[in-house]
């Protein structure tokens, strides 16, 4: 395997068992995202949550520049990335909509560092969702030896054991020496005093609480500095994770062709239940349409779900031919009728009850799951599409591009103007 050439340039000589100076200034950065971090904690802002992701995606480029600009997937990565971040840190997120974007920040980001660390080739993806856990697992902890050998040498710089040792009882002595002084005040009066006339602002045990409240944040910074230093380490100076054996396209027609021709039928009464029902102008007796809306709209949300898994496991792994092709043709034929039937129940349930952001999503992720029915149609008969990677990336777009409309006033106006709320 081609060794990684930044990864070359800067490996320590075992000789010496000096640390490169890239590695060395990873520290700095490290304990910058340390930081922010303990920033976020403490405070508990959105904004300081997308600040600290996003000095850490910067300290992560400044180390991978060149990969970073020469890798189109990642620069596509990084759009949707910075679109998430700019939304939260400037409060423009719809509260409901929080909890999901706080998860696809961090999961993008990491998604970036395994694309720009390793070749992910075309079939091969599985590789990239590896790296991720490989990442998230792993290289998170086994370079944390690096974090204190870097910390070591920054302090060890002119090769004197009395300034490293130094350095080092100044660190352990200091928290000690503000933990003894703040004790002692609190058992002599004339001690406390003396530190009064220091800290005048502050009671005795006011001062142990913000000592400690100090330690606690030197904690924070250095526990999650260590860990960040350990995963970029790995990332960027780190051995290449091994490439995935290629899937074979092996599967025989009848065990897939099997599976899909049962759904197949299923889809079939439902597609005539359906029109009787729906576009028939009649519905099941005692059912509001509201009610038909409600109550079926989840369902089938699952069902497109195992439609798309079904499709892209056949894409995969089943022999090309003339017969699966027509067969996955119909399931996205069929796939396309279970979304129309779904959205058509949203908009029932929005006629009769107005548009709530809980509404608006599933539409909203109906004409996602469209827009891959339609790759998927296109990779049915061109075996060179990555119908995957195109569908996750379509995804992160999909989201961000959700989350920059304004969806409270959209609600506000289509609620005011249709008589729904005060």
């Amino acid at each position: 395997m081609e060794q990684n050439p930044i990864s070359a340039e800067v490996q320590p000589s075992a000789k010496s068992n000096a640390m490169a100076k890239p590695q060395l200034w990873l520290l700095g950065g490290a304990i910058l995202i340390g930081i922010m971090m303990e920033l976020w904690l403490e405070k508990d802002y959105y904004a300081l949550y997308s600040a600290f992701w996003f000095v850490t995606l910067i300290v992560f480029v400044a180390f991978n520049f060149k990969r970073v600009v020469a890798n189109k997937t990642v620069l596509a990565l990084i759009v949707p990335t910075l679109v998430l971040i700019g939304v939260l840190m400037f409060d423009y997120m719809n509260f409901e909509l929080l909890p999901f974007t706080m998860l696809l920040i961090p999961a993008l980001l990491i998604t970036i560092g395994v694309f720009t660390t390793q070749e992910i080739t075309y079939k091969r993806e599985g590789k990239a969702v590896l790296g991720v856990l490989l990442a998230m697992f792993t290289k998170t902890f086994t370079a944390i030896n690096f974090y204190f050998r870097a910390i070591g040498q920054v302090l060890n710089r002119k090769n004197s054991s009395s300034a490293r040792h130094g350095w080092i009882g100044f660190f352990i002595g200091l928290p000690l020496l503000v933990i003894v002084v703040a004790l002692l005040a609190s058992a002599d009066a004339g001690m406390a005093k003396l530190v009064s006339r220091i800290f005048e602002d502050y009671e005795n045990w006011d001062l142990v609480l913000i000592i400690f409240q100090w330690i606690g944040r030197i904690i924070v910074v250095v526990s999650s500095s260590m860990l960040f230093y350990s995963l970029f380490y790995n990332l960027t100076w780190g051995k290449p994770d091994g490439d995935l054996m290629p899937v074979r396209q092996n599967w025989k027609l009848a065990g897939p062709g099997v599976v899909i021709l049962m759904l197949l039928a299923a889809y079939a009464l439902f597609t005539y239940v359906q029109f009787t029902y729906l576009f028939g102008g009649t519905l099941p007796v005692e059912l509001t349409y509201s009610k038909y809306a409600r109550d079926g709209f989840s369902q089938f949300v699952a069902v497109t779900l195992i439609n798309f898994t079904i499709l892209g496991v056949s894409l995969v792994k089943s022999e090309p031919g003339r017969a699966i092709k027509t067969m996955q043709s119909l399931l996205i034929a069929a796939s396309l009728i279970v979304l129309a039937s779904a959205s058509w129940r949203m908009l029932l349930y929005i006629d009769a009850y107005g548009l709530t952001i809980r509404r608006i999503l599933p539409l909203w992720f109906m004409t996602y799951f469209i827009f891959l029915a339609a790759v998927g149609a296109v990779r049915v008969f061109r075996e060179k599409v990555p119908f995957l990677r195109i569908g996750a990336f379509a995804f992160a777009y999909w989201y961000a591009i959700f989350i920059c409309i304004d969806w409270n006033t959209v609600m506000h106006t289509f609620n005011q103007t249709y008589g729904f709320g005060g």
